[in-house]
């Protein structure tokens, strides 16, 4: 069965990115009449209450409490306490949520007359969930998903931490790339870009030599359209390369409880990005494992894209991938509520980590927002519900989505 589906970007050498239902009747958190009703005002009102009250019996020298007061004086939406913060950017001491938005998950309204929906589900993350921190790439649908995220976020811009990503290696067409994506998401400036989906050693050598794309960022950086620069891979050499290169400030990098425990992949990357100062965004961790043709449908490739370079089209073609047909995400996210929020909490409690982005479906963020909102602390796993875990998969017949081992004519290692 072949997949009706837009296009994700880390459909790396073993891989589709993220492509996330649109609308789904199951997820009344779309409709555009749920955001806005008499009990959110009036815990907004409270709120404010709370928060001055909270100030006035504080020392004023207490500089949480000077937050909160600025919060209940220009009732900031989204909160920015409303999730607990870690430090992301060492070189300006910049924080952020410890949950972002899945953008991925916008990919699939193709057409213009989507948007209502792009701006309802981004209201209801911002507004009901007060998410701050949004990441998006032009290869999420092929330009979809960055087209219908900057209307819809434009509201709230300016309180909003706003990621992007580039798959163009090379210094002209990253710099087209980005001058396509402030455009798209209305805005003159990004706090991160990111190169993206760094794989092999051809693509940390391209972006880091002569007119390879790193040139565009440091242009880019001292023009101010862009704060900090970042990327995302799925392979763990790879990344460690870019960290130990100094010239980048986060990582994305799949930090996952089965790669992890069975395919031996995660700490290196953390280790070195604790040595280096470098921020580091947890991708992947809400998935159970790989999946195969036969549990997973097949994904077309068009003779063109827009956003997409060309090598990255043949990639696609000599590495198929097969997309989840509930989620349409490229691998099997775990949808057992409990156990996901499990591997999530994992994926926050280990050192280095700075945020999660969650599976790229609107059906599986509240669950995950609820256990992670009004929190001071990311909540620990006991040694029990550790194990637990072990136990579970791995008795469990699932390859890890990324391992360090080598399968016989296939490319799924790291």
């Amino acid at each position: 069965m072949t997949a009706s589906v837009h296009y994700g970007s880390c459909q790396d050498r073993e891989s589709s990115e993220d492509i996330t239902s649109r609308g789904s009747s199951s997820s009344s958190s779309l409709s555009p009449t749920t955001s806005y009703n008499c009990y959110y005002y009036i815990s907004i009102v409270s709120a404010a209450f709370v928060s001055i009250l909270l100030f006035l019996l504080s020392p004023p020298s207490s500089s949480h409490h000077l937050a909160l007061l600025k919060m209940a004086e220009h009732n900031i939406i989204p909160d920015p306490s409303a999730y607990p913060r870690r430090l992301f950017i060492t070189r300006t001491n910049t924080t952020i949520p410890v949950l972002g938005f899945p953008s991925v998950s916008l990919a699939r309204l193709s057409s213009t007359t989507d948007q209502p929906l792009a701006n309802s589900a981004v209201r209801h993350a911002v507004e009901d969930l007060q998410i701050g921190y949004f990441d998006v790439a032009p290869e999420y649908g092929d330009g979809v998903a960055q087209e219908r995220l900057g209307p819809a976020l434009q509201p709230y811009r300016k309180d909003i931490f706003l990621a992007a990503k580039t798959m163009f290696r090379d210094e002209y067409g990253s710099r087209q790339d980005l001058e396509n994506t402030l455009r798209a998401l209305q805005t003159d400036h990004l706090d991160l870009y990111q190169f993206h989906s760094i794989s092999t050693q051809d693509d940390v050598d391209q972006i880091l030599g002569e007119n390879g794309a790193m040139k565009t960022f440091q242009q880019a950086k001292l023009e101010g359209k862009i704060k900090a620069i970042g990327f995302s891979a799925h392979s763990e050499p790879m990344a460690i390369q870019m960290i130990q290169s100094g010239l980048v400030d986060t990582c994305m990098f799949p930090i996952n409880f089965v790669s992890y425990h069975y395919g031996g992949v995660g700490q290196g990357v953390l280790d070195a990005a604790i040595q280096h100062k470098v921020g580091v965004i947890a991708l992947k961790s809400g998935a159970r494992g790989r999946l195969t043709t036969q549990s997973g449908d097949a994904v077309h490739v068009p003779q063109s894209f827009h956003h997409i370079p060309e090598w990255k089209r043949q990639e696609m073609i000599n590495y198929p991938v097969v997309t989840s047909p509930k989620y349409y995400t490229w691998y099997e996210p775990e949808d057992d509520p409990v156990e996901l929020h499990k591997l999530v909490l994992w994926a926050l409690n280990q050192r280095g980590v700075s945020a999660v982005l969650p599976p790229g479906t609107m059906d599986l963020l509240d669950g995950i927002s609820d256990i992670l909102r009004g929190k001071s602390e990311v909540p620990k796993l006991s040694e029990q519900e550790i194990e637990g875990m072990k136990r579970r998969y791995g008795k469990m017949d699932i390859v890890p989505i990324f391992h360090n081992r080598s399968v016989s004519g296939t490319k799924v290692s790291t």
